[in-house]
């Protein structure tokens, strides 16, 4: 069989992937950017003007701001430097990114199962709501997804190559890269980390040295570690020079932290423990003058010490944003979630029905390995590769360092492809049943007609 023809049902998957974010695309033309997507769309206007990043838009003293992390307006900004301010040309790069995340989820579950479930994963992600929502709205999970998966694909990559050192470079910059894009992704330091330090141990010591020994599987990890690191410095220079203070890649921190811990979201009857923006907090209120950091700074002690005065709020907090995340409190809180990017509730609704629809199908994925001798034997059952399992670290990195402090469903993007990935096993084991189940009806000693031939015994 020719390469071409292997490739087919992924090209036709991609091209259907492509179809579904163009008709996306077009059935929401009217979309008014909001929050997020509109700060992003003033960033990255003002830097392709060549006036930088501008001021900022959340402290009332005003000044140079650090609010946003800076790659997805950057990206942006060369986009509009190139053809012009014209937001559905960004939203048409944002079609062919949603396509590459689609690719790479197939990628990433061939490494995981094998081609059969890959196709499904990649099927699944072509047409999944949440993965739509994100990707049409000028937010930063456009880029920051195909950062994520690409660099865990190749951490995978790096334990199959007898030379992973490329492999091992191009994940400690994709690190970097995604925490320009995302600061909490650098959470999949630690998969990743995981991942080449086996690679590296396993690929042994070039031709002609001796064996570095037991501590080689810490080069790896490390190596990643300060690529990541130098990748990230420049901005953190920047940073210095532009607020004259170290600032940990963004001034989000406080600024985000107030708005969970504090009197009024505790006591919220109808949201309890969500995040506001601090501005609707009356006790720190007093606390919002000054510039950027000064402000961040103040709300960031604030916070410290409302969790100080009530040790057992956070661990209550995570509970409500847990169940906010995936959709279990009902309609209102991810109808509000895609509010807040310009979405309504007809497109708001997808989000839980596509969200159920995956988990039942990773239960039965679940189900098929639990009573594996139920189901036909085929590549691809549970559990994955062996070695692998560093991967599936990452959706419950990322879920636990979002919890404590946001729960949002389009928060939980950064986590849907894991939950695509572990779906695809699922749809298998049911065409595996399917097929074996038509293969047993037929007559013993008879082959199935093929193309209007018969085969042998």
């Amino acid at each position: 069989m020719t390469l071409r023809n292997r490739l087919a049902p992924e090209v036709v998957i991609l091209a259907a992937a492509l179809v579904v974010r163009v008709a996306w695309l077009i059935a929401t033309r009217h979309l008014v950017l909001m929050n997020d997507p509109a700060d992003y769309q003033r960033l990255a206007v003002s830097i392709a003007a060549g006036h930088g990043f501008g001021r900022t838009v959340v402290a009332p003293g005003g000044g140079p701001t650090a609010f946003r992390p800076p790659l997805w307006p950057l990206f942006l900004a060369g986009l509009y430097w190139l053809v012009g301010v014209h937001v559905m040309v960004a939203r048409a790069v944002e079609v062919v990114l949603g396509t590459l995340t689609v690719a790479l989820v197939g990628v990433l579950a061939g490494q995981l199962w094998s081609r059969g479930p890959a196709r499904v994963a990649m099927g699944l992600a072509a047409v999944y709501p949440p993965l739509l929502l994100a990707g049409g709205s000028l937010l930063s999970e456009s880029l920051s997804l195909p950062l994520e998966l690409g660099t865990l694909a190749a951490a995978l990559a790096a334990r199959r190559s007898p030379r992973p050192a490329g492999w091992i470079l191009g994940c400690g910059v994709g690190c970097g890269l995604d925490i320009l894009c995302r600061p909490d992704s650098f959470i999949l330091l630690v998969p990743v980390g995981l991942l080449v330090g086996v690679a590296w141990k396993t690929a042994g010591p070039p031709p002609g040295r001796r064996s570095p020994g037991r501590w080689s599987g810490l080069v790896a990890p490390a190596a990643v570690v300060v690529l990541a690191g130098l990748t990230v410095t420049p901005w953190l220079i920047r940073d210095a020079v532009v607020m004259h203070r170290f600032i940990p890649v963004t001034t989000q921190g406080g600024l985000v932290a107030s708005g969970t811990y504090n009197d009024t979201a505790a006591h919220d009857p109808l949201h309890p423990g969500a995040w506001r923006p601090a501005n609707f907090v009356p006790e720190y209120r007093p606390l919002l003058k000054g510039d950027e950091v000064t402000e961040e700074a103040a709300l960031r002690r604030a916070a410290l010490h409302y969790i100080s005065e009530h040790p057992l709020y956070p661990f209550r907090v995570s509970g409500w944003n847990l169940l906010r995340l995936f959709d279990l409190t009902g309609l209102s809180d991810p109808r509000a979630s895609w509010a807040a990017n310009g979405y309504g509730p007809g497109l708001a609704d997808l989000d839980p029905v596509g969200l159920a629809v995956v988990a039942g199908l990773i239960l039965i994925g679940a189900l098929s390995y639990l009573r594996r001798r139920a189901w036909p034997s085929r590549p691809g059952a549970w559990p994955s590769r062996p070695g692998t399992w560093p991967v599936w670290l990452a959706p419950f990195l990322v879920a636990a360092v979002t919890i404590p402090v946001l729960g949002e469903s389009r928060l939980r993007v950064g986590i849907d492809p894991f939950l695509i990935l572990a779906a695809g096993p699922g749809v298998w084991a049911i065409g595996s049943a399917l097929t074996a189940g038509r293969g047993a009806g037929r007559a013993p000693g008879r082959a199935a007609p093929t193309g209007g031939s018969a085969a042998g015994p």
